[in-house]
């Protein structure tokens, strides 16, 4: 297997509380503050982490050359219903690809983040 996993993630926010409640608001993220900082501490968990290198495609949206990383969720379209709710919007929507089904928003400083469904489809 490979080493070095993806472990932690960072938004640099120009309204740092404006973020924090709108990830409040979607995922119901509690936060402690630490040096600037609104740290979010996840339950340990039993998901394999994924990670991949694509090829660039600048005219498809997600597929711009970057980084993009992903978050849990069960169900990707009431996920996208909260995001749009709090104030962010749908950047790719719900989408399959290599037997992932997945979609991309983004928040109110237009970070795009991933959205990865965990559950089996109904």
């Amino acid at each position: 297997m490979n080493s070095s996993p993806a472990v932690m993630f960072e938004f640099i926010a120009s309204d740092q509380q404006r973020l924090c409640d709108f990830y409040q608001s979607v995922f119901g993220w509690q936060y402690q503050l630490d040096g600037g900082f609104a740290y979010i501490k996840f339950a340990p968990q039993l998901i394999t982490p994924l990670g991949g290198i694509g090829q660039a495609q600048p005219d498809v949206p997600g597929w711009q050359a970057g980084r993009n990383f992903y978050l849990a969720t069960d169900d990707l379209e009431a996920t996208l219903a909260d995001v749009v709710a709090a104030g962010g919007a749908v950047y790719v929507p719900v989408t399959e690809a290599d037997g992932y089904h997945f979609a991309m928003f983004t928040d109110p400083e237009g970070n795009v983040v991933g959205l990865l469904q965990t559950a089996e489809r109904a």
